[in-house]
């Protein structure tokens, strides 16, 4: 049975509904990247949709409200409101130390070598690692460089032994589709800002969850007011959680 985005982002809010509320005190938007400041946590997400030639655009929720008022947004797919969705979801799931403190290409790296590799999106250390496995593809809306367009997608990605997707698939609409494509018994990774951990993911078959958790907000948040992209941020710690019993 086909997984559908509605299926996914219905998981991800209910995961997120069943931890205690919050009051929002602050909400932050950069061209880039958006975060929510709750009264015990903070959160961060990619900033949806992504333009980064047209000045900030698009109203932020008007507060007070709670994290669990701001969930709703992320049914809205390719908008502000979906952006502030997904950091909340963030606000809410991110907070525990995880025992794996490492970035998404550190674990790509160990689980791809003599493999298949597929990114989905082009993060800054592709090609850094595009030599270290058997084949490696990166499939991009906005192809650059070596990348291949989107529209490759079903060619590639019965092929990969190891997938490793943007999590702004989770605002955009594509996470499911992606997903279906992918080969049975495949290594499937969700990386990125917006990644939530949250471990009904799992039953969509992704196995890893590489995101961060958010240490000092306010530094945070002044790198998104400045218009920093993700790895420019200080303030933030990597780490990766599976989401179960997982194959190396």
């Amino acid at each position: 049975m086909e997984i559908t985005q509605q299926q996914i982002i219905s998981e991800v809010v209910g995961e997120a509904l069943t931890r205690p509320d919050n009051a929002v005190t602050e909400l932050v938007q950069g061209r880039r990247l958006v975060g929510v400041q709750a009264q015990q946590a903070a959160g961060i997400c990619s900033r949806v949709p992504l333009d980064e030639a047209v000045p900030r655009t698009g109203q932020e929720p008007s507060l007070p409200m709670t994290l669990h008022q701001l969930l709703p947004g992320l049914e809205s797919q390719d908008t502000l409101d979906a952006s502030f969705a997904l950091a909340a979801v963030n606000c809410i799931l991110n907070t525990c130390r995880s025992r794996m403190q490492a970035k998404a290409q550190e674990l790509i790296l160990e689980l791809g070598q003599g493999k298949n590799v597929a990114v989905i999106g082009h993060f800054p250390f592709v090609s850094k690692i595009k030599n270290a496995f058997k084949n490696f593809w990166v499939l991009e809306k906005r192809p650059r460089d070596f990348d291949l367009p989107s529209t490759e997608l079903p060619r590639i990605l019965p092929r990969a032994d190891l997938i490793a997707v943007t999590a702004t698939t989770l605002l955009n609409g594509s996470l499911a589709g992606i997903l279906n494509l992918c080969a049975p018994g495949s290594i499937k990774m969700l990386m990125g800002p917006s990644t939530p951990m949250a471990y009904c993911l799992g039953h969509m078959g992704i196995d890893y969850l590489a995101g961060s958790r958010v240490l000092k907000p306010q530094q945070v948040f002044s790198g998104i007011k400045s218009d920093l992209c993700f790895r420019s941020l200080h303030g933030v710690e990597h780490f990766i959680q599976p989401t179960r019993e997982t194959r190396t």
